[in-house]
């Protein structure tokens, strides 16, 4: 018994599998989670290694070079990139994607556990971190309340709000960060010390030994125990500032507050942040691996909203980043896409059919297909994300397609009389080869995306899933359910359209011309596909991934090294102003300068006080008109021409979605001597100034900023009892102070010691410190030391094991494809003109976009192969699936079209959904060649099938057809959240399917009958006389 016929016999059971199906697809469906990409696990880690005091050229010799040339020899790594900076050495370590990273971790971690007795003594042991997109937070607020300090805004914050929100599941970590941290300071004097014949030691050695808690063991009193135990920690600062600390010259007792003022400040500042233009607080929260970034968000913002009611009134929270909201924004615009798509499919097939029975049978494949798609999704891992929902917005069109042949064919054995259950089983089973067919043909050119590596990979395989099992659920849907629900609805009347009949009159008309004609018409469609291969390589755009709009923008401001923090801060002041007036920002932080300068470089944070940046969130796009690319070129334009400051966007999507460099043009020069690697970038950017379209193009190499160097006379100062480490540490206490001892309220405090400000503040001001040797005599520094001005240490980049300095830049109002080239073209002299040992390589985006294209070029030849190989199994038959093919190439004639008339570039929505078409517009020939075959095994000859055939199939064809495009039609509309990856994907699917549609209608009858030959003798055939049409319809029809 076959499986339509089961299906009817036992409709009962039909029925209870449709309501399993609804049931579990219902829970699968709200155990789904939903993000906006699926989880990207960047296969790469860092080791970090801190080697102090060291310049960047001492730790490139000592560290890093020894740990890349540990590193690289370990299995399955790609690529080795490092840089090298004062104190700290950071090598970053690409593997090839699908890496277990956790073991490479483990291999990294052995390797150089052995060769570790290389690294210098003083070096501290290297740190291994690894990348993850989850590291970026799903939500930033600044925090304001004008009536309150910032270091007791941080603590209600952290007390009250961080540490609730981070017992919420999936809730990793809640940083609060303020750049005024409380800090008791114990500002010395030098005069009162001097006059008092004391060090600055002395008073560090006092609060250590007064600041005490000690136990001191038990007693017994009677029968009684005591825990006995000396107290002495300080209760206030009053109490700290009586505490003795010497004897003066006359012998009088010298306390604290003689020779210092002690207060309750806030650690030396370095960096700013401001909220709206006051000083507040950022708040951070970082989601778990794993988590979904909506369900978490959603809980952490319902708790603020609870917790707000107990904080101080005055207390104002200003969200600047909300990746759930952009996802949730883009998820419910991909659904209402597919929605209106299906709609639009639904419609059209009322508008052939006109049986509102039938159109709903029909109608049922899309839920019925859907639901059974969240079943698969489930148990594959997946979540709902942009990708995976326009793999569903996609399939939609396509759902009802194998339906719709199942219908159509029911139909027809009804109009020749057979009872309604019997035409029901009779029309599913004569189809159920070709739409298993289609459908395998379809699901094969997804089977080479197994082979594609990187993002290619990550992008492409939820998509192609997604596709393939909603069309198994369609395909399984429509030898099924259709079938019994076809036994029950599907009747003779309903289905005569008469413009139908008129139209495929008209086809018929148009068909027999065409083949009196063939030479012709094939000489133009192949002048058509080549001119439309000329057209994509010449004239249309290339890209990697269309950027897309988030609703947010960060920015960064570049002054000259050495520039002060103040210098900075007043940069940014005048550049929130300018935010202000933008309408379309809602809120926006601006910070400047960094805690240490020792940090680990980053994208989103600054290098030190001569950086900023600016992070602001946008109203949703249906409150403004204009992307946000257009937006920061207009804020680019508002900034003031400052002759040594720069601003730069920071591509945020760049960095999330690979790990790779921030800016998408990068122009890579590789050589030893970085004199000639700085000359040769000056050269570069010099060259490539005037290219249209570049913004903020740059070089990566930056010499350090300026400094003033201690250098001690070694032979004065031994002669004096002083070491040069002791000289050092002493000119360190009286600068940046050191941490005596950490006084306990509610937090602990650090207590720090240092030299007052205005005793430091000149250069003459350094030179006369203070010095004590150890036979107790008292030098100044000018003494045994001199201070020199000079630059401080480069920062070295390196990949591959050898020196690089890259010219990057942003780009805007043009494709990275057209771009590079000219680029190329520009650099070609000075890419000629390079000493032996050094080369330049073009990189960032580009370089992505290359790989990408490769690997999608493999990826198209296979499913081709697989296609073909699919069909021809099917057919038993070498020459048909061959004819088939041909559709393809007339897809690229629509592809190409649509493109160029919309401007959009190719990219890798356009080849993926160029992959996915080509297993879909096979689909119609395939109709069509298996009923041609059919009619000709009947006796017809081959022209007479051919028109007969084609004309039969002219209905389902077309409904397929335009069902599959209308589906897609909302997305190529439309201008919302995520529309710039749904857009390419559907025009490339709507514009090559409408192409393909239509000349399949002729060109594949075209090639049928230039190829094939008539079964029988021409001596023993009838004539056929093509003109004589009524009476072929009437054989036909009889």
């Amino acid at each position: 018994m076959s499986i339509p016929g089961f299906s009817i016999r036992h409709r009962i059971t039909t029925t209870m599998l449709i309501l399993v199906v609804v049931v579990v697809g219902y829970i699968a469906f709200k155990e789904l989670g939903l993000d906006l990409f699926p989880e990207i696990e960047y296969p790469q880690l860092t080791i970090i290694t801190e080697l102090r005091g060291a310049s960047s050229e001492d730790v490139e010799s000592l560290v890093t070079k020894h740990i890349e040339g540990w590193v690289a020899r370990v299995n399955k790594v790609k690529k080795v990139r490092s840089i090298s900076q004062e104190g700290l050495s950071i090598v970053m370590v690409e593997f090839q994607w699908d890496t277990n990273l956790d073991a490479a971790a483990q291999d990294i971690r052995e390797r150089i556990s052995l060769f570790k007795d290389m690294l210098p003594d003083d070096a501290k042991d290297p740190l291994i971190y690894k990348f993850n997109i989850s590291d970026f937070p799903i939500l930033i607020y600044g925090i304001t309340n004008p009536q309150i300090d910032q270091r007791d805004l941080k603590t209600i914050v952290e007390k009250g709000v961080a540490e609730r929100l981070e017992r919420i599941e999936g809730v990793a970590s809640v940083p609060v960060f303020s750049p005024k941290i409380r800090e008791i300071e114990v500002l010395a004097r030098k005069a009162s010390l001097e006059a008092r014949n004391m060090t600055i030691d002395d008073l560090i050695s006092a609060l250590r030994m007064e600041n005490v808690n000690l136990p001191a063991g038990y007693i017994e009193e009677g029968q009684k125990e005591y825990v006995l135990r000396t107290k002495g920690e300080f209760a206030s600062i009053e109490q700290m500032g009586r505490i003795f600390v010497g004897l003066s010259r006359e012998g009088a007792p010298v306390y604290l507050s003689d020779v210092a003022e002690v207060r309750d400040g806030y650690k030396e500042t370095r960096n700013m942040a401001k909220i709206q233009g006051s000083e507040g607080i950022i708040m951070m929260v970082h989601r778990g691996s794993g988590a979904n970034t909506v369900a978490v968000a959603r809980a952490v913002k319902s708790q603020i909203e609870g917790l707000k009611r107990s904080l101080p009134p005055g207390t104002q929270f200003h969200l600047v980043l909300d990746m759930s909201s952009f996802i949730e924004t883009m998820a419910r615009r991909t659904a209402e896409t597919a929605v209106l798509g299906a709609l639009l499919a639904i419609a059209f097939i009322f508008l052939f059919l006109r049986n509102v029975g039938t159109t709903l049978t029909i109608a049922m494949a899309i839920p019925l297909s859907v639901i059974s798609t969240f079943i698969a999704l489930y148990l594959a891992g997946y979540t709902f994300n942009l990708i995976t929902l326009i793999g569903l917005a996609l399939g939609v069109g396509m759902m009802v397609d194998n339906a719709v042949v199942v219908i159509e064919n029911t139909y027809r054995y009804t109009q020749l009389g057979r009872p309604t259950d019997i035409a029901a089983r009779i029309g599913a089973e004569e189809v159920t080869l070709a739409i298993t067919a289609s459908t395998f043909t379809t699901i094969a050119v997804f089977f080479p995306m197994i082979f594609a590596k990187g993002i290619v990979a990550k992008l492409a395989k939820p998509l192609a899933l997604t596709l393939c099992l909603s069309l198994l659920a369609s395909l399984f849907v429509a030898i099924t359910i259709v079938p019994m629900l076809s036994s029950l609805i599907v009747r003779r009347e309903g289905l005569e359209v008469k413009y139908f009949e008129r139209l495929k009159a008209a086809y018929e008309r148009a068909l027999l011309y065409a083949l009196r004609r063939r030479l012709p018409i094939l000489a133009l469609l192949v002048c058509a596909f080549v001119a439309s291969i000329l057209v994509a390589i010449f004239y249309v755009g290339k890209e990697f991934l269309p950027p897309m709009d988030r609703g947010f923008i960060m920015l960064r401001v570049k002054l000259p090294l050495g520039t002060p923090l103040s210098e900075t801060t007043r940069v940014l002041n005048v550049m929130e102003e300018r935010t202000r007036e933008e309408k379309t920002i809602e809120s926006f932080i601006t910070q400047a300068g960094t805690e240490s300068q020792e940090q680990i470089p980053s994208e989103f944070s600054p290098k030190g006080p001569h950086e900023g940046f600016l992070m602001a969130r946008l109203r949703p796009l249906s409150e403004r008109a204009e992307k946000v690319d257009s937006i920061v070129e207009r804020l680019r334009a508002s900034f003031p021409p400052y002759k040594h400051a720069k601003m730069e966007n920071v591509d945020v999507a760049q960095i999330t979605m690979g790990g790779g460099p921030s800016s998408p043009v990068e122009i890579k020069l590789f050589g030893e001597d970085l004199s000639v690697l700085e000359e040769s970038g000056r050269r570069v950017m010099e060259s490539i100034r005037e290219v249209e379209g570049l913004r903020d193009t740059r070089l990566s190499l930056e010499r350090g900023r300026p400094e003033l160097v201690i250098e001690v006379d070694r032979e004065r100062a031994s002669r004096l009892g002083l070491k040069v480490g002791q000289v050092a540490s002493i000119i360190e206490t009286y600068t940046l102070g050191r941490v005596a001892t950490r006084m306990r309220s509610k937090e602990e405090i650090d207590v720090r010691v240092k030299l007052d400000a205005k005793d430091r503040r000149a250069y003459e001001d350094i030179l006369s410190l203070p010095l004590w040797s150890p036979m107790g005599r008292k030098v100044y520094l000018r003494e045994v030391a001199g201070l020199v001005e000079r630059s401080g240490p480069v920062r070295i980049e390196r990949e591959g094991q050898t020196r690089k300095v890259s010219v990057l830049a942003n780009y805007f109002g043009r494709d990275i494809g057209t771009l590079a080239e000219e680029i190329r073209r520009k650099i070609e002299p000075i890419e000629a003109s390079l000493p032996f040992g050094y080369f330049l390589e073009v990189g960032g985006e580009y370089k992505e976009m290359m790989e990408s294209f490769s690997t999608m070029k493999w990826v198209i030849m296979l499913s081709l192969l697989l296609c073909y190989m699919v069909m021809a199994a099917l057919f038993e038959n070498l020459l048909y699936p061959f004819l088939v093919m041909f559709t393809v190439p007339m897809s690229l004639i629509g592809i190409v079209m649509g493109l160029s008339i919309s401007g959009l570039p190719i990219g890798l929505p356009v080849l993926m959904g160029f992959v996915m078409l080509s297993g879909i517009v096979v689909n119609n020939g395939i109709v069509m060649v298996d009923y041609v075959e059919r009619l000709r095994r009947q006796g017809l000859n081959r022209i007479e099938a051919l028109v007969a055939g084609a004309s039969t199939r002219l209905r389902p064809i077309l409904i397929t057809s335009f069902t599959t495009i209308l589906g897609v039609v909302p997305m190529v509309f439309s201008r919302t959240e995520g529309s710039e990856m749904r857009i390419p994907l559907g025009l490339t699917l709507g514009a090559g399917l409408l192409s393909s549609t239509l000349l399949t209608l002729f060109i594949i009858p075209i090639l049928y009958s230039l190829f094939s030959r008539d079964r029988q003798p021409r001596h023993l055939r009838p004539p056929f006389d093509p003109l004589k049409k009524p009476d072929l319809c009437a054989k036909i029809r009889a």
